[in-house]
C-alpha cells in the first residue's frame, strides 16, 4: 500500500509533463510569445506565434496541438516537423482533393497548387456557415481569386474562361451574394469544394453534357424545360455542337436579359446568342436546318426595327421559345404548321394563317423564295437601267453646259492665275486623291455593293493595293514637287507669303457671311488668295502629312515597330481612316461646292484645270490682286501675269 502511494505522489506529476500528455498550455509558452520566430525553409524569418484566442475561436478549438501535430510532443520538440495531414480526421475531403486537379497539381509537384489551408486557413478555420469563414458561399470569390483572380498564379494557366473571378462578381450569381443572398450559386456549387474536375472530365459538373443537371440545382424548372427541348435532346445524344445553358448565359458573367449588355437582352438575341450556331452555314447544312435564318430575320421588320432599338420587336426567342424550343414536326412546337398563328397572335391579335405564313423563314427553293428571287431581279435591273439612265441623261445635259461654258472662255479676256507646274501638281494631286479614296475605302467595306462591282471588272483586292500604294506615291510626289516650288522656284516667288493666314482673313469671314445673308451689300475685298483658298491650302498641307506618315507605317509595319512601340501600328491605322473620311468629306462637301456647285461656277470652274481666270470673275472675287495687277499694268495678249505683286 505504501509503494502504490509513493508511485502517485511522486510519478504522477512527471506523467503528466511526459510526451504522451503535453498540453496545448505547453505549446503556449513558445507559440504564445508575439516574438517568437523561426527560419524557413527559404531562409527568411518566420512568426510562430499562435493568437489562442483566435485558435480557441475555430472549429478545432476542442482539440490539442499534437491532434494535428502528432510528431509535435516532446520538450523540446523536433525541430522540422511534417506537414499536417488532414486526412487523420477528414479522410473522404482529402481523397476527393486528391482525385481534383488540385491534389493532382500538388501530387505533381507544383508548389503552388492549393492546399487544405489554403482555402480553409490554419489555426483559424472556421465552419462554412460562419459569416466569417473563408468557405462561406459569399467569401468564395475571393478565397477562390487568391489564384483565380486576375494577375493570380493561376490566370496564366489552362484557364478557358478569361477573369474568372472578376465576372462572376459582376454577374447574376455575385451581384446577389454581395447583396446578402445566401441562396445565390457560388464557386462550390458549380465546381464542387474539393473534389474539382476540369471540364474535360465527363464527371466534372462543368462537363458540357453535365451542365443543366448543375445549373438545375437551383433551376429545376429551366433545366427540365431544356432537357426536353431539341438541344437539350441533342446534346444528350451525343451532338457536342448543340447548345448547353453556358452557350447562351455565358460561365462566370452571366447578366440579367434586363441588362443591355446581356446576351440575352431581347436586342442582343439574334446576332449574339442565336448568330454564333445558326449564321454558321456549315452548322445548318449538317442539320438540315435554313442555311440563312440570321440573315433572313435581320432583313424582316422584326429584325430591323429590333436593330433599331424597338423593345417589342419579336425576336428569336419570340415564336422558337427560349429553353422550350422544339423542332417545327413536334405538334407542342410554337411554330408548327397548327400553332403559327397563336403564336403571332401572341402580338397581332387579328392573325390569320395566311398571314403567319408570310413571316416565316422562306425555305430555300420554296415557292416564297423564288418570288422574291425574281421580284429582286426584276428590280436591281429596273433600278440599273432607270437610275444608270438617268445619271446618263443629266451627265450629257451637264456635259453641254461644261462644253459651252470652256468655248465661251475661249473668247474672253482671262487672267493667268496659275502657271502650268501649279495646274500639273493640282491634276495629280486630285486624280491620286480619288484612286486613294476608292482603293482605301474598298478595303474597308469589301461587302460594299460597289465594292464587289469593282472586283467583276478586274479591280481586286490584289490589283486595288497596288494601285492604292502608286497613287500614294504620286500624292507624295506631286506634295513635294508644289513645296519644292513655293520655296525656290523664283515664278513662285511672294506665292507662300500670299498663302499665309492673318487677321485681316477673319475679317473677310465675316463680311463675307454678312453679304451672304444679306446683312451687309458690299461684297468682301479679297486679295490673291481668301480665307476659303487658304483654308483649303493648309488643310492639304496637313491631311498630306497625316496620310503621308501613316500610310507608310501601314506600309511598312516591321521597319516602323524597330524604332517605335508596337502601339504605333494601330494607331496609324486608326489616324488614317478617320482622316481619310475627314478628307474625303472636305473635298465633296467644301471643295467639290467651289469647282462646280457654286452658282458661279456651276457647271465648272476651269481655273484649276487651265490656269486661267475670266478677267471680270477675278475682277469680282479678287478685287485687291486684281487692281493691283492691273495698275502695274502686267497684261499681255489678253492674259494677266500673276506673278505681279504677290506680296
Amino acid at each position: 500500500m505504501k509503494k502504490l502511494v509513493f508511485l502517485l505522489v511522486v510519478l504522477f506529476p512527471l506523467l503528466l509533463l511526459s510526451p504522451q500528455t503535453y498540453s496545448q498550455s505547453s505549446c503556449s509558452e513558445c507559440h504564445g510569445d508575439k516574438d517568437f520566430a523561426g527560419v524557413s525553409a527559404d531562409g527568411k524569418e518566420r512568426s510562430l506565434f499562435i493568437d489562442e484566442n483566435v485558435l480557441n475561436k475555430s472549429v478545432h478549438s476542442e482539440l490539442e496541438c499534437t491532434d494535428c501535430h502528432t510528431d509535435a510532443k516532446g520538450d523540446p520538440h523536433p525541430e522540422k516537423l511534417e506537414k499536417v495531414n488532414c486526412g487523420m480526421c477528414h479522410e473522404d475531403e482529402l481523397d476527393n482533393y486528391a482525385q481534383g486537379i488540385h491534389g493532382k497539381l500538388l501530387a505533381s509537384g507544383n508548389t503552388n497548387a492549393p492546399t487544405c489551408a489554403s482555402c480553409h486557413g490554419t489555426h483559424d478555420i472556421l465552419s462554412s456557415g460562419n459569416k466569417l469563414s473563408t468557405t462561406y458561399p459569399s467569401n468564395l470569390p475571393k478565397t477562390c481569386g487568391q489564384c483565380h483572380k486576375s494577375g493570380g498564379i493561376a490566370s496564366g494557366g489552362n484557364l478557358r474562361v478569361h477573369e474568372p473571378v472578376e465576372n462572376f462578381s459582376e454577374g447574376v450569381h455575385g451581384l446577389a451574394l454581395a447583396k446578402g443572398n445566401e441562396q445565390a450559386a457560388s464557386c462550390n456549387d458549380c465546381h464542387e469544394s474539393h473534389k474539382l474536375l476540369p471540364l474535360s472530365d465527363p464527371s466534372s459538373p462543368i462537363f458540357r453534357m453535365n451542365i443543366s443537371q448543375t445549373c438545375g440545382q437551383c433551376h429545376k424548372d429551366i433545366a427540365a424545360e431544356y432537357d426536353a427541348s431539341i438541344h437539350g435532346i441533342a446534346l444528350a445524344n451525343g451532338e457536342m455542337d448543340a447548345p448547353t445553358c453556358t452557350s447562351c448565359h455565358g460561365e462566370h458573367a452571366i447578366q440579367s436579359p434586363e441588362v443591355s449588355t446581356s446576351p440575352t437582352n431581347p436586342a442582343n438575341i439574334s446576332e449574339q446568342t442565336c448568330s454564333p450556331c445558326h449564321g454558321l452555314m456549315k452548322l445548318n447544312k449538317k442539320y438540315g436546318i435554313l442555311i440563312n435564318p440570321v440573315t433572313s430575320y435581320n432583313e424582316s421588320y422584326h429584325g430591323l426595327a429590333s436593330e433599331g432599338g424597338s423593345k417589342v420587336a419579336a425576336n428569336c426567342t419570340s415564336c422558337h421559345g427560349i429553353h422550350d424550343i422544339l423542332p417545327q414536326s413536334n405538334p407542342n412546337s410554337s411554330i408548327n404548321p397548327a400553332n403559327l398563328t397563336k403564336t403571332c397572335g401572341q402580338c397581332h391579335p387579328n392573325a390569320t394563317e395566311t398571314f403567319a405564313k408570310s413571316y416565316i423563314h422562306a425555305k430555300p427553293l420554296s415557292l416564297e423564295d423564288k418570288i422574291a428571287d425574281v421580284i429582286r431581279k426584276i428590280y436591281i435591273y429596273l433600278i440599273i437601267i432607270v437610275i444608270g439612265g438617268m445619271i446618263l441623261h443629266n451627265f450629257i445635259i451637264w456635259l453641254s453646259y461644261v462644253r459651252a461654258k470652256y468655248k465661251a472662255l475661249q473668247t474672253e479676256e482671262t487672267v493667268q492665275r496659275f502657271d502650268r507646274h501649279w495646274v500639273v501638281q493640282h491634276i495629280a494631286t486630285f486624280t491620286s486623291f480619288i484612286l486613294l479614296v476608292i482603293t482605301g475605302f474598298a478595303l474597308k467595306f469589301p461587302d460594299a455593293a460597289w465594292v464587289k462591282v469593282l472586283a467583276s471588272i478586274g479591280l481586286t483586292e490584289a490589283v486595288r493595293r497596288i494601285v492604292h500604294r502608286i497613287s500614294a506615291v504620286v500624292l507624295i510626289t506631286a506634295a513635294i514637287y508644289q513645296w519644292l516650288f513655293l520655296l525656290f522656284a523664283k515664278s513662285w516667288k511672294g506665292e507662300l507669303w500670299s498663302l499665309m493666314p492673318n487677321f485681316r482673313d477673319i475679317g473677310g469671314f465675316i463680311n463675307h457671311m454678312k453679304y451672304h445673308l444679306g446683312i451687309s451689300k458690299t461684297k468682301p475685298n479679297f486679295d490673291r488668295y481668301s480665307y476659303i483658298e487658304k483654308a483649303e491650302f493648309w488643310a492639304l498641307v496637313w491631311g498630306n502629312i497625316i496620310m503621308a506618315l501613316t500610310g507608310l507605317v501601314l506600309w511598312f509595319p516591321a521597319f516602323a515597330t524597330y524604332f517605335f512601340p508596337s502601339w504605333i501600328v494601330k494607331a496609324s491605322e486608326t489616324i488614317h481612316y478617320y482622316e481619310a473620311w475627314l478628307a474625303s468629306l472636305a473635298i465633296l462637301f467644301y471643295h467639290m461646292f467651289f469647282a462646280i456647285f457654286h452658282p458661279e461656277d456651276y457647271p465648272l470652274n476651269f481655273t484649276g484645270l487651265t490656269g486661267k481666270m475670266p478677267k471680270e470673275e477675278a475682277r469680282e472675287r479678287f478685287p485687291r490682286w486684281f487692281k493691283r495687277i492691273a495698275d502695274d499694268k502686267q497684261g499681255k495678249d489678253n492674259e494677266w501675269d500673276f506673278h505681279s505683286k504677290m506680296k
